[in-house]
């Protein structure tokens, strides 16, 4: 704890960025990464392989878009500087080492903004809530990527303007609900059918508390939600994440997170569907777990 305090005395960040909790949550992510590296690295290892089969999907290879880079934990960069013309990382806010990281390839450039239109709707005194739904989604780049890859985001997005809200109009848990599921609607839409390029989303779904073998509570992360299909599921993962084994979070209980990735391919031909249909009835798609068991402006940085 005192060494987080440091690093969020320490490191500049904008007002907006320290009064709605992003460098909180970013340093004390940063900290947990580095506490859980054991637990945390097969599913980083299979979030970066999705990416890198995605992007070896892509017909032209000029311009990569990563949404929720944060600490480039899930993300390949190195392997998609090597790919791609051009690699635009967004987050609401790119830590110190994330800067240096990026300095070192000359094709990479950090964007910095809000891809969820919240803040421009609270700018415009339009909040979301009550009768107004959420904005649309101000993701940069849309239809010119050819990767466009949202990692590992979907679930955070709502927070930190549900916790503001809380504080400031009174929010409630079902307030709080419907804001995060329009959220993430309308960034799953953008990225399965109005982007132009190969989309991917990479996103926890389920958290299932456990102790030792047996299921104590699950939760549904998406609120319901459920991400759009794909054209064709051979290229679509599932894993579990050890996200917090004891005694991170519970003296005695295990917190596991389920990912699920999806790609999403445009403009496939009969011919294409047909041989991804019969690739994917020669992969072993392993079964569910059992539940009995169980900042306004996007703005170049660098």
């Amino acid at each position: 704890m005192i060494g987080e305090l440091i690093r969020y005395v320490t490191t500049y960040a904008p007002e907006r960025v320290r009064k709605f909790g992003y460098l909180k949550r970013l340093i004390a992510l940063e900290f947990r990464a580095k506490r859980l590296a054991t637990s945390w690295a097969s599913h980083q290892r299979a979030s970066r392989n999705l990416i890198v089969k995605a992007a070896d999907l892509c017909e032209r290879q000029n311009l990569a878009v990563v949404i929720g880079s944060g600490l480039l934990l899930e993300v390949p960069l190195k392997a998609l500087a090597g790919k791609f013309e051009k690699v635009y990382l967004i987050d609401i806010f790119h830590m110190p080492q994330v800067r240096a990281e990026a300095k070192k390839h000359f094709n990479v450039k950090l964007l910095t903004g809000d891809v969820t239109g919240v803040f421009q709707a609270i700018k415009d005194n339009r909040p979301p809530g009550g009768h107004t739904p959420a904005p649309p989604p101000r993701i940069p780049n849309l239809k010119e990527a050819d990767l466009i890859v949202s990692s590992n985001c979907l679930t955070q997005m709502a927070g930190p303007f549900n916790e503001y809200f809380e504080k400031t109009r009174g929010f409630s848990d079902l307030d709080a609900d419907k804001l995060a599921y329009q959220i993430m609607e309308q960034h799953c839409k953008a990225i399965a059918t109005e982007a132009t390029g190969i989309g991917v989303i990479i996103t926890d779904t389920e958290r299932f508390v456990m102790q030792d073998d047996k299921i104590v509570s699950r939760t549904d992360l998406l609120k319901a939600y459920r991400l759009p299909p794909t054209a064709t599921v051979v290229h679509n993962e599932e894993w579990d994440w050890s996200f917090a084994p004891h005694p991170e979070e519970h003296p005695t209980h295990d917190y596991v997170h389920t990912v699920s990735a999806r790609v999403y391919q445009r403009n496939l031909s009969e011919e294409d569907l047909a041989k991804e249909k019969e690739d994917a009835l020669a992969v072993d798609i392993p079964p569910p777990p059992s539940l009995e068991d169980s900042l306004g402006d996007i703005v170049p940085q660098r």
